[in-house]
């Protein structure tokens, strides 16, 4: 079986594909309207209740929350942000979604919306100064998730079906430098002015949650290849 065939079959990709139309719509949304970032955006304190689950979607900045000095200009920040989410997103969520099923997809990013929500939240308590308001967006909390799951089907695959058939793979040397770009990202403080130390953290707690649905599902996954070995 190769990971083309996986990407092929029947199984359902709809939550990964309403993710990532969600986090464009309501990017350009944003975009469109500036005055409706701060509404989807996850504030502290929290104005309206939507924007724990908007800010998922939300990605980059509008010109007029970026500081003067900020070495890129608010659409540069903007499309990089949601290229690289998507990057994660549709070839890795389509990819995970497919082998552990609609259903065990859905807990998975509940599960990592809640860390990082959980995270974003504690993080905001402690460091927003009395009087001012902070803000975060993106999903990188459920994106990070499904990376490590995803190499973890691809390993399945080599070992099962063997490893020199994997490496002649074209979806192979797709999902493999993504997924290295992801981890340099994930554990660099800083990269280009762009990431902080709490941004490693929540992108490190993402895969973390990814490993552990790992783990957690391995006969799951192990047990799709079975039925669909060929």
């Amino acid at each position: 079986m190769k990971i083309r065939q996986v990407y092929l079959s029947k199984g359902s990709c709809i939550v990964s594909l309403m993710i990532a139309v969600l986090c464009i719509a309501i990017t350009v949304i944003a975009q469109l309207i500036p005055s409706t970032y701060t509404a989807f955006a996850f504030t502290y304190p929290i104005k309206y209740p939507w924007q724990v689950i908007t800010y998922l979607f939300l990605h980059g900045y509008t010109e007029d929350i970026l500081p003067a000095d900020f070495p890129y200009a608010a659409m540069q920040v903007t499309v990089g942000h949601l290229i690289y989410n998507l990057l994660l997103v549709i070839p890795f969520g389509i990819l995970v979604e497919k082998v552990i099923g609609r259903m065990r997809f859905l807990i998975l990013s509940v599960s990592a919306w809640l860390v990082h929500m959980i995270f974003t939240l504690i993080l905001f308590m402690v460091i927003t100064p009395e009087g001012e308001a902070n803000l975060a967006a993106g999903a990188s909390g459920l994106a990070f998730s499904y990376m490590p799951i995803g190499m973890f089907i691809v390993f399945l695959l080599g070992k099962k079906y063997g490893f020199k058939q994997l490496f002649k793979q074209v979806s192979f040397y797709l999902l493999s430098p993504i997924a290295i770009m992801t981890l340099i990202i994930a554990l660099s403080p800083n990269v280009k002015g762009v990431t902080g130390i709490w941004s490693m953290i929540m992108h490190i707690l993402g895969i973390l949650v990814g490993i552990i649905f790992s783990v957690v599902n391995r006969k799951r996954i192990n047990d799709y290849f079975q039925r669909n070995a060929g």
